[in-house]
């Protein structure tokens, strides 16, 4: 009986045992599925990462040729603008339009943007392309007439060619709100417009060979000489037909102006449009002189613009004391100082 017992007992085990390895079995079995699994999908994310990354490679290319054709044409819609434009202050507006659009105005710093010296690339190519269009508009003599009549029925003339000079001139400091983006997303991000490419060119050593959006530059230094001329003359002439309404004014009228004199009042002119002329007008053109002085060159002013200033009185003022006083006070000094 006992002999029965234990031959049941290790029937069972056996039977048990057997169980047992069967599930082991089976779970190795599942394993290695398991893995096998695992590395199909391993080999399919991996081609899906390389297909991720040819898109992204052609996606980059894409924008990168629609950005540039886009620009260009925005740009050349901009320069026949600022041609037809019939007045000063159009010819600015179109001009400002016409650098904003430069490629190197809305570089991001994504796809192709973060290749090393794209950026510098950019400005290289803005400057090549508009130190050479503007030869067609500058007088040939490299002389300043801030006073040139714009002429939208003959564009082509020499005084509308000037005047679309003169706006051009003044709009070089001009950026587009991607670059002030760019600046706040990069921090240390050196702040780049048509002007400071000039001036960075205009100060380097001219004793060394230059590379880049300099060397593009300075192949055409008198011009940017004759840029900087342009600027010192026609900011002024700005700020007395913002103050005055010489601009609205006949030839007469004008004359008597230049001749007789004018009267400022500071106090029909609110604190925005004191910092405005302060900011963007005489302070611009204080930064032209200032430049032409370090690079050795003399301060060119034209003698309408110069008589309108010296010709100017300035009524005396209501307002004492306070932050819209010292602001007139500082703005008067700026006339002072382009006098």
């Amino acid at each position: 009986m006992k002999t029965k017992v234990v031959i049941s007992a290790l029937a069972m085990t056996t039977i048990v045992g057997c169980g047992e390895l069967k599930k082991v079995d089976g779970m190795h079995d599942s394993t290695i599925k398991m893995s096998e699994t695992t590395s199909q999908m391993n080999e399919k994310m991996k081609a899906m990462e390389q297909r991720t990354k040819e898109l992204k490679e052609v996606t980059d290319e894409l924008y990168d040729t629609l950005r540039q054709g886009n620009a260009l044409q925005l740009r050349r819609e901009a320069y026949d603008a600022i041609l037809r434009a019939p007045t000063l202050f159009k010819k600015i507006s179109e001009a400002s339009k016409y650098f904003m659009s430069f490629e190197f105005q809305i570089w991001n710093k994504q796809g192709q943007d973060l290749e090393a010296g794209k950026r510098e690339l950019l400005g290289q190519q803005a400057a090549m392309e508009f130190f050479l269009e503007v030869e067609e508009l500058a007088p040939r003599d490299n002389s300043v007439k801030p006073t040139a009549e714009p002429n939208a029925k003959d564009v082509t003339s020499e005084e509308n060619r000037t005047a679309a000079f003169n706006a051009i001139a003044v709009s070089m400091h001009q950026m587009n709100r991607k670059m002030f983006r760019a600046e706040q997303m990069n921090k240390g991000l050196k702040s780049m417009s048509m002007y400071t490419m000039m001036e960075e060119a205009l100060l380097a050593p001219r004793d060394k060979v230059q590379t880049g959006y300099l060397r593009e530059i300075l192949a055409h230094e008198s011009k940017a000489i004759q840029l900087l001329q342009t600027r010192l003359n026609v900011f002024p002439l700005i700020f007395v037909d913002f103050v005055s309404g010489i601009g609205d004014r006949n030839l007469a009228m004008k004359t008597k102006m230049a001749l007789v004199g004018w009267e400022l009042d500071m106090d029909s002119l609110n604190a925005t449009q004191v910092e405005y002329l302060h900011t963007e007008v005489l302070e611009q053109a204080v930064k032209a002189k200032n430049l032409l002085i370090k690079l050795g060159k003399k301060p060119e002013m034209d003698f309408t613009v110069s008589r309108l200033l010296n010709a100017m009185t300035v009524k005396a003022t209501k307002i004492q004391g306070g932050p819209l006083a010292a602001s007139q006070t500082k703005l008067l000094e700026l006339v002072e100082e382009l006098k």
